[in-house]
């Protein structure tokens, strides 16, 4: 049974020299972030994306359903305009294409463990076992402890179970973006992958950001993750994204989709005119995005007991101007803010004010490349 993750931990166990692209292959776009590592600095050595629709006579901001070949055409047309030529590939998979699961487990040893998953897994996975990569980790320890076992002043408490966290991706995917990379000509070693949610939240979470709620608003889905000392620890998807904001304010105003993409990325939620217009459908659309994640929130801390005390914002439809007033409404009593990858990096500062705006879009871009560094 291969675990994709395990193999990664162990082919890059000494790291290695050359730039590194990390791949994001959405529903509306194609975004690349092409890094290196010299001495103790980490540089961003280009990046670019390529909106989909148009290729198949559809706006920009649609989403799109290409088969394998062509999206290596398009991937292969985007590096070939930029100029990109990597050592090594990683490219992000689809939630969509993934299972993810937290179970509780008895608190056993790492081998104990290893033949545990698998049995647990069985109950999640509806495919046989030998059809998929999987992997699994166990997350800090936070379950309540034993109430007959003996304490002394200073001893650690002992748990009687942990959360562990399943991951499994088919084989039949992986070997669908395997050959995404090779039909795409890309040069280098063969590519590596990992679930994207985990991706988007390495450029962005730190090991000391307190309990945080993660959004990630991309064209055809939102995704959640709840993160605690650095690490994910529940995660959740609805099926509401930017294009039905562009939808919605397509309908309401009686004009074509580009013509509302248009304008929602012009005006977004400001203003006294188009941007009015645009809040209306935003508000409606976003408050289903909210009650989602307020059950989501809402169950995490009951069984926890602790409460989250920010929101961070990744993904293209992120970039709305006003996004955070609205969200903020919900989560009142907490900070809302945009993630801002690109910060971690050494970049030229004439591009700052463009990276820190363009910078929600490519945290999965640059958080898969940033894989290859650990």
């Amino acid at each position: 049974m291969p675990s994709f993750l395990h193999s990664l931990k162990k082919a890059f166990f000494f790291w290695q020299k050359g730039t590194i692209l990390g791949v994001d292959i959405g529903a509306s776009s194609i975004k690349v972030a092409l890094i290196e590592k010299v001495e103790e600095k980490i540089f961003l050595r280009n990046y670019g994306e390529l909106v989909l629709g148009p290729s198949v006579d559809l706006s920009a901001g649609q989403t799109t359903n290409l088969t394998p070949e062509r999206v290596s055409e398009e991937l292969s047309a985007l590096l070939k305009e930029l100029k990109i030529s990597p050592t090594r590939t990683f490219i992000a998979i689809p939630v969509s294409a993934s299972l993810l699961s937290v179970v509780e487990l008895p608190n056993v040893s790492e081998k104990e463990m290893r033949s545990m998953v698998p049995i647990e897994a069985r109950k999640y996975i509806p495919v046989p076992l030998n059809e998929v990569s999987l992997d699994w980790w166990a997350l800090p320890g936070r379950l309540a402890e034993k109430n007959d076992a003996p304490k002394t002043e200073g001893e650690a408490p002992h748990l009687e179970k942990v959360e562990v966290i399943i991951a499994a991706i088919h084989n039949e995917v992986v070997k669908k973006y395997e050959s995404i990379k090779r039909n795409a000509h890309i040069s280098g070693a063969p590519a590596q992958f990992e679930i994207e949610i985990f991706s988007a939240l390495r450029a962005i979470a730190t090991k000391d950001m307190p309990t945080s709620l993660f959004i990630d608003m991309g064209a055809l889905t939102t995704k959640f993750a709840l993160v605690d000392g650095g690490t994910i620890h529940a995660s959740h998807v609805t099926a509401i994204g930017g294009q039905d904001i562009t939808a919605g304010i397509a309908r309401s105003q009686g004009i074509t989709f580009a013509q509302a993409e248009t304008m929602k990325c012009t005006f977004g939620t400001v203003g006294d005119n188009e941007g009015r217009d645009v809040l209306a459908v935003a508000e409606l659309l976003l408050a289903s995005i909210m009650n989602e994640a307020i059950r989501f929130v809402e169950g995490y801390e009951m069984k926890h007991g602790k409460k989250i005390s920010k929101v961070v914002l990744v993904g293209g439809a992120s970039k709305l101007l006003g996004v955070e007033k609205i969200i903020n409404k919900t989560f009142s009593a907490v900070t809302v803010e945009r993630g801002l990858p690109f910060s971690q990096l050494d970049t030229p500062v004439f591009l700052n004010k463009t990276l820190e705006a363009n910078g929600p879009s490519y945290a999965t871009a640059l958080g898969v490349a940033l894989k290859g560094l650990e």
